[in-house]
Parts: structure tokens; sequence; C-alpha cells
């Protein structure tokens, strides 16, 4: 239930940030810098809070990335709102933002299984997203409510993207008093109990330990490139595409992001229903291969009716990246090593996504986001073709 209503607020969050860097100065490229700054914690952090949050009581770890999150977001609201927002204010609020955020996600991915007790991992991991993506696309309506679809002036809308900003603080806090009070399973018993060395020893020893397994270092690999091509796209160009091409408002983006949040919904129920006993390896490359080709048509779409749905099918596919990774690495790797094995996941895809929106903000500004999209697509495309090629561990991972 906590993370249903943070992840109402999160799913504002990217666009929002987006949006707001694209009002101010106009430019593709500035989104895709601000983005950049707002991801570059994956990059310097993201081994580190893996090996920390093996260490520690991960709910703990996860409470306080709430409380300070909640607290960064709040003063972002009273500085801008008491002086002039400011790019570099924005792209400071989002780097801090994802610091905090660096411990939260592989505490929670490495959590999970403990929660499933049991259970079909996929289905459970598959559910999870299920949940989380009704909370985004909830969030997303509403803030496509709250941002209204009507034309007004760039400082009023400003202000009121502001404010769902500030909402999303607001549900940081939820989702802190909801894991405080959760009670946790006592088995299985923590397995990486212990004197330990040093964080930053554990977290090289970490990826060396990822480097030398055939199946991890060829699934980070492939998210790597996977990401490069398309998440800078799917922020900046998506932002540039409703604003520029079509010509419309916050709340229209709000609504595209939507719709790609409904198509992951039912993605994942998919998932859910009938690949409980898929291969993992073949999933995922599976996702990739379908989730790049429907970029291409972007291209040539210039109708709103028609990005929608076409915006909903490129959802449904994500899941089958993001819950066959998932389960596949719990499978895979010991409970006590779980937190940096995802915190490498994640700074693979956040590190990526830092460089793909600086890339995506270039390519965008010089040729237009159809276009950006097209090449996104082509290559994402044949990041899944390559998967199947080249890399046997991860292509016959059950």
């Amino acid at each position: 239930m906590g993370q249903f209503v943070s992840l109402m607020g999160d799913a504002v969050f990217a666009g929002a940030v987006a949006w707001l860097a694209k009002s101010i100065t106009g430019r593709d490229d500035a989104v895709g810098l601000v983005v950049f700054v707002g991801t570059l914690p994956w990059l310097l952090l993201g081994p580190v809070a893996g090996a920390w949050v093996d260490r520690v009581d991960r709910r703990r770890a996860m409470v306080a990335s709430d409380l300070a999150r909640a607290a960064i977001l709040g003063l972002l609201w009273l500085v801008a709102r008491r002086g002039e927002l400011t790019v570099p204010l924005l792209a400071g609020a989002a780097f801090f933002v994802a610091a905090a955020s660096t411990p939260f996600v592989p505490a929670r991915d490495a959590l999970l299984p403990r929660l499933a007790e049991g259970r079909s991992l996929v289905r459970f991991n598959a559910v999870f997203q299920v949940g989380a993506q009704l909370a985004g696309l909830l969030g997303l309506w509403l803030g496509g409510l709250l941002l209204g679809t009507r034309a007004i002036t760039d400082a009023a809308e400003r202000g009121r993207v502001l404010d769902v900003l500030a909402l999303d603080g607001l549900t940081f806090l939820v989702s802190a008093a909801t894991l405080a009070a959760l009670t946790l399973p006592t088995t299985p018993a923590r397995a990486n109990a212990g004197p330990r060395d040093g964080v930053l020893r554990e977290a090289a020893r970490g990826v060396a330990a990822c480097v030398r397994d055939p199946l991890l270092l060829a699934l980070l690999v492939l998210t790597a490139l996977d990401n490069l091509a398309i998440m800078g796209p799917a922020i900046v160009g998506a932002a540039g595409f409703v604003h520029d091409d079509l010509g419309l408002e916050a709340g229209h983006f709000a609504w595209f992001e939507g719709a790609m949040a409904s198509g992951y919904v039912v993605g994942a129920i998919l998932v859910a229903r009938f690949a409980t006993g898929a291969r993992k390896g073949p999933l995922i490359l599976w996702g990739m291969v379908l989730d790049g080709l429907t970029y291409v048509p972007f291209f040539w779409v210039r109708s709103y009716a028609l990005a929608l749905p076409l915006i909903f099918l490129h959802g449904l596919f994500i899941p089958w990246i993001v819950v066959g990774r998932t389960t596949l690495i719990q499978q895979h790797v010991p409970e006590a090593r779980r937190g940096q094995v995802f915190a490498l996941v994640n700074l693979t895809v956040q590190g990526m996504t830092a460089l793909s929106a600086l890339v995506a903000g270039a390519i965008a500004q010089r040729a237009g986001a159809p276009t950006l999209f097209l090449l996104a697509g082509v290559f994402g495309t044949l990041c899944g073709v390559a998967g199947f090629v080249v890399t046997p561990a991860l292509r016959r991972a059950r």
C-alpha cells in the first residue's frame, strides 16, 4: 500500500522534470542535460549503495530514502515558489532525489523474495509490477487532471507542475510510514551476517563477481545497450513529441504517459497469467525486440488519437524485460548478494538513461523527436536480436 501511494507520485516525476526544463528553456538538449544530471547518482553511487543495503536492515534503508526524498521535493517547492525556477535548481533537485533513491530500489528488489515466501517469483514479481503500474497509471491520470489540457501562461503551468511534484514528496512520507509498520518474515535468516570488509571493497568485489558470471555479464551488457537506445527517447523524445510535433499541453503529456502505463499493466497481467513457466532469457530478449519495434511507427505519426494506442502497444512489452530480468536475478543470485546485483542493474538502467538523455536531447534538437524514435526503435530491436545471436547463457536461461 505504501508503494502504491508513493508510485502514484513518482509516475509524474521524470515527465514533470522534463516538462519543466522544456518550459524554461524551450530546448530539447536542455531537457537531456537535466535528465542526465538527475540520473548521474546511479553511476556514481550505484555499486556502493548496493553493497551498503546488503549490510544493513533493508527496510530501514528504504524508510531513510523515502524521508530524504520527501524533504528534497518539499524544499524544491518552497524555493521555486518564493523565487525563480531555474535549470540549475531543477537539475540539483533531480540529482539529490536520485542520490536518495539509489539504496531504495536494490533494497526493495532484494527483499521481495522473502515476502514471496516460496511462491512463484515470476507471478509475484509480475503482480507487484501490476500494482506498481496501476499506481503509476492512476498517478498519471490524476496528474493529467491536475495539470489540465487547456493552454495557460507558462508561469502558471510551471506552478501547477511544481505543485504536483510537492504532492509526490508527500507520497514518500506515506511510503515511509507503511514500510516502518511492515512485519517481515523471520526466515530465511540473513545469510550475510558476520564481519565485513569496507563497503567500497565489497562493492568492487561484487562488480568483479558479476563480470565473471557469463549470465549476469550478458544481462548487464544488453540491459545497458537497450536502455541507451530506449530511455532517452522515452523521456526527452516523448516530451518533445507532445510539445512540439503535436503542439499540446502538459496534461496531454501526462495522458500520453498514462497510455504507456496502461499497456504496461496489461502486459504484466499477461506475464503473470501465461509466463510463469516461460524461460526467462528468451522472455527478456523478445521483450527487447518488440519494445524497439513498437517505437518505429512514431516516425510517421502526427495524430494524438493514433499516438495513444501506439504507445499503449509499446508499454505491453516492457514487463517482459523487467519481470523476466528481476526474476532471473532473484533465482540466480544468493540472498546475501542480491542488493549488489540489483544495484548494478539499476546502475546500467539509470546510468544509460543519463547518457541516452544527453544523446537523445542532441538528436531531437537537430532532427526532431520522430527521427529520434525511429533510431531508438531500430537500435533497441537490434539489441534483442544480438542477444539471441551472441549470448547463449542468456538465451538458454530458465
